[in-house]
This record gives structure tokens, C-alpha cells and sequence, in this order.
């Protein structure tokens, strides 16, 4: 019977383990995109691993002949050192005059905040986009400038006063490229660089950012799914 269905960090932990501790069960472990592949009698399966995982540790090759890097620890090795619960990280997400932000923690939100702008104009185009290219300003578009401003300036002063920058293990963004330099050089510029490797792009669509699309974000970057046939004693009850 085919399942296809979302786990929670703790289903998802507990399949991952009961899974590496199956006898005879035959699976490839695609490790760079956290999925792990299966086929038995009754079907094929895929599980992909919850999004807020911690990294695999690599073992680096010495030098470009030594091939891609590749990882130190078996996925049972990896299964076993997961912890219990999702490891603590911010969620920044952003888009032209609406942002939600988030530092979550054990799967909660510790801390979280919306912030809005007037900075779009009646077509739906960014004021800040708009000048560049058009360069005229009027009193409009003086304020929806000034707004796009003060905008990027809340979000980061915001997030330092947090202070769990440091506490962060991942830093999840979901950004336009066009927005991103602007937002990275605010007079208040954000708490940690642009070039911070913990910074990892949201991997899923994102709606018009408010709280409840922070928490559902949140949700689904914790959660894993599993599609295919179900495995007895992998998915629980």
C-alpha cells in the first residue's frame, strides 16, 4: 500500500533509525540531497530527510585527484548521532514591503516579528527596483524609497536585538536576488555577512510573508515525507 505523507523531526528520527536497523532491507542513501532511496517486493519508496537535519559530515578530499568529498559516517552512524530535537536556527523571510522573521529553537519559536513597508507601487513593482531604473521621483515614490530604507534597517536591528546569531546553526532565507545587496548593505546591516556559510536558501515555495507563513515555513523545513510503499515497522503506527 502506497503512503505518501509528512513526518514530524521526531517521526522522521524515529523512521530514520528503525530503518537502519531493519534486517535484510536493500536502500541507497543519496546523502548530498538527503533522501534515502528503497525498492522491494511490493514497490518502490523514497524518504526525504526532515530540511532542518544537521549537515552530513564530509570527509574532504586531499586534493582534486582524491575525487568529491564524501561522507565520514555510515547513514546508521548518522541516524544515531541525530538529536532529538530540531537543532536551533533563524528563519528570515523577505519580499518587497512584507517580512517575517523567526528564531525557533526545540522546534519552537522563541522569537519572531513581522515587519511591513509601503514601498510598492499600484503595478506591484518595488519602489527601490523602480528608481533604479526609471530614476524620476515623486513625492510617492520619495516615501515608498524612504520606507524601503527603514525596512531593510527594522529587519536587522530586529534580528540583533535578538542576539541568537551565534546560537544559530543554519540562518534559512528566502530573499529576491535583486532586494539582496540592498538588504546586505543597510546603514544597520544584518548580524552576521553575506558570505556566512550557515546561510542556506528556503527549499520551498513561499507565499507573501506574515506569521502564519512563518510557522508553516518553520513546519515544513522540520518535517520529512515519505512517498512510495510503506514500510512496516519504518513508518510507526
Amino acid at each position: 500500500m502506497d503512503s505518501n505523507r509528512y513526518l514530524t523531526y521526531n517521526e522522521s528520527v524515529s523512521a530514520v533509525r528503525r530503518l537502519v536497523a531493519a534486517d535484510g532491507l536493500s536502500y541507497h542513501w543519496d546523502w548530498e540531497r538527503q533522501r534515502i532511496h528503497g525498492e522491494g517486493p511490493a514497490g518502490a519508496w523514497t524518504f526525504r530527510l526532515p530540511h532542518s537535519f544537521p549537515d552530513v559530515p564530509l570527509l574532504l578530499p586531499r586534493s582534486k585527484y582524491d575525487g568529491p568529498a564524501k561522507p565520514s559516517q555510515t547513514l546508521a552512524q548518522y541516524a544515531l548521532s541525530l538529536p532529538s530535537q530540531p537543532m536551533p536556527y533563524l528563519l528570515i523571510l523577505i519580499q518587497a514591503g512584507h517580512s517575517a522573521i523567526g528564531y525557533f529553537e526545540g522546534g519552537e519559536a522563541l522569537h519572531h516579528k513581522v515587519i511591513k513597508k509601503y514601498m510598492v507601487r499600484g503595478n506591484g513593482r518595488a519602489q527601490i527596483g523602480y528608481l533604479g531604473s526609471r530614476g524620476k521621483s515623486k513625492a510617492g515614490s520619495r516615501i515608498r524609497l524612504a520606507n524601503s530604507v527603514t525596512f531593510f534597517e527594522d529587519i536587522n536591528e530586529k534580528l540583533g536585538e535578538w542576539s541568537t546569531t551565534d546560537k544559530a546553526s543554519r540562518i534559512y532565507v528566502s530573499c529576491p536576488v535583486k532586494i539582496q545587496p540592498i538588504w546586505f548593505s543597510s546603514d544597520t546591516p544584518p548580524p552576521f555577512s553575506k558570505d556566512d556559510p550557515r546561510i542556506a536558501k528556503v527549499p520551498l515555495d513561499v507565499q507573501r510573508p506574515d506569521l502564519d507563513q512563518l510557522l508553516h515555513v518553520a513546519r515544513q523545513l522540520d518535517a520529512g515525507s515519505w512517498e512510495g510503499v510503506a514500510m512496516d515497522g519504518v513508518l510507526g503506527g
